[in-house]
């Protein structure tokens, strides 16, 4: 079993909020980043719309990860900033044709991306022989001004992904 702790990235020069998890890219990573991403995110900003909008962009971005990356692990870094909320989800591997897919399954799959695209105010993807980035934003009125000490009073910093 591989578990993975939060890592907190040290304050930037404008101490934005930022928080990190690693965790195996496995079908077990999907609920527990979406977890991180709805405790991590509330902790910053009550704006629950945008909460539940990066949750479903982490979702579809881990899925892809873990079901199309063929790398060992996902990483979703967290940000908030300049009025919006942010997620870069990366891997380490290449892209993969699925092999086994049903007719009924081709019918529900593959719509990940325009998910995201359907959220997100921006969307960047960077692919590379080092594996997969997608980093995607979305809008939010008053993003709040915690800092990784507020990750700390909350207990986030020993969130352990499992």
């Amino acid at each position: 079993m591989s578990t993975s702790r939060l890592l907190a990235r040290p304050p930037s020069a404008t101490d934005s909020p930022s928080a990190i998890c690693v965790m195996a890219a496995t079908d077990a990573a999907v609920p527990a980043l979406r977890a991180f991403t709805r405790t991590t995110v509330r902790a910053w900003c009550p704006g629950e719309q945008a909460i539940e909008g990066l949750a479903l962009i982490v979702t579809e971005l881990v899925t892809n990860a873990c079901r199309h990356s063929g790398s060992p692990n996902v990483t979703v870094y967290l940000f908030a900033e300049d009025g919006a909320l942010g997620v870069e989800v990366s891997d380490h591997g290449s892209w993969k044709r699925p092999t086994d897919t049903s007719p009924d399954e081709e019918a529900v799959s593959g719509r990940g991306l325009q998910l995201v695209e359907a959220y997100a105010e921006t969307v960047r993807i960077l692919r590379g022989s080092g594996g997969t980035s997608v980093l995607a934003t979305v809008g939010i009125e008053a993003v709040g001004t915690g800092t990784d000490e507020s990750l700390e009073d909350s207990g986030l910093s020993d969130w352990i992904c499992t």
